[in-house]
């Protein structure tokens, strides 16, 4: 029943595409219509190459493949400094975007923060994920601060021996969805969005956020289902046939991860959140 809510949703969803394709020009940075055929029959076109997609895995893949993803072989083991170098480049980063943010020249052109933010981050790291796996995870900035905090706060002896408070079942991934809504709506409806010093504010306020929720629930609960970007490209990670486990990286069957997502609250809307972003 809730595929065929699915199903049903994203149709709908595609008929208004295929009706009004001159909303599809938003953008975070440029809204150019350029294409050598005209828009309605790019979007008619576009429209039935998707349903023919989804009517063709119907028919030939009838029984289920992925269910029983295999262990996978190790091809090699990542030393402890990695993830340390790892977590220092994503912090300085993520300063280096601030800093231009706010301080810089305010002119997109010319700032580092909305071509880093809209290009190199959201839409370069999504193809990394489905080659290479979670990358992003070792990179996060604020689970490095996380992280790092604990470690200092365990030195002095302060840090809690667990999470404050136990993550709600309910919550689910609701978090997520909201923060990629919210992220979305930025990129393709704000007028604002082009704004470095905006955008810079925003980088803030939403580690943040991520910081108190790891605080609260645990960095790696948070991390799992709390933070948009973090969950977003994990999703885009389960495509790859790399997959780490805890030093050691193992080479898997391509897409067999899939079937070990687990369906819990907000995954649907996370998944709408994700179609419907990159459909406009």
């Amino acid at each position: 029943m809730r595929l065929r809510l699915a199903g049903s949703a994203v149709a709908l969803s595609l008929g208004v595409a295929a009706c009004v394709p001159d909303l599809a020009a938003a953008h975070g940075l440029v809204a150019r219509g350029d294409l050598p055929i005209p828009q309605w029959l790019f979007a008619w076109g576009a429209t039935l190459v998707l349903v023919a997609s989804f009517v063709a895995l119907a028919a030939l893949w009838r029984t289920p493949r992925l269910e029983r993803p295999p262990a996978g072989r190790r091809v090699a083991r990542i030393p402890g400094w990695v993830d340390a170098v790892c977590a220092l480049i994503g912090v300085a980063l993520f300063g280096l975007v601030v800093y231009s943010g706010l301080f810089g020249a305010q002119s997109v052109a010319r700032n580092l923060a909305p071509t880093f933010v809209y290009v190199l981050f959201w839409v370069g790291v999504a193809p990394l994920s489905a080659v290479l796996g979670d990358v992003f995870r070792a990179f996060n900035p604020w689970r490095a601060i996380a992280r790092a905090g604990a470690w200092a706060l365990s030195r002095i002896g302060r840090a809690p021996s667990g999470a404050l408070l136990a993550y709600p079942e309910w919550l689910g991934r609701w978090p997520a969805a909201v923060g990629l809504l919210g992220f979305v709506w930025l990129e393709l409806v704000s007028a604002d969005s082009q704004d470095p010093r905006l955008v810079a504010v925003l980088a803030l306020i939403y580690a943040a956020i991520q910081l108190v929720g790891m605080a609260l629930f645990g960095i790696e609960r948070w991390s799992d289902r709390g933070d948009a970007f973090g969950v977003y490209f994990n999703l885009f990670a389960r495509l790859s046939p790399l997959v780490r486990r805890g030093a050691d990286v193992y080479l898997t069957r391509p897409l067999s991860r899939l079937a070990g997502l687990t369906s819990v609250p907000g995954t649907l809307a996370l998944l709408f959140v994700m179609i419907g972003s990159t459909s406009w």
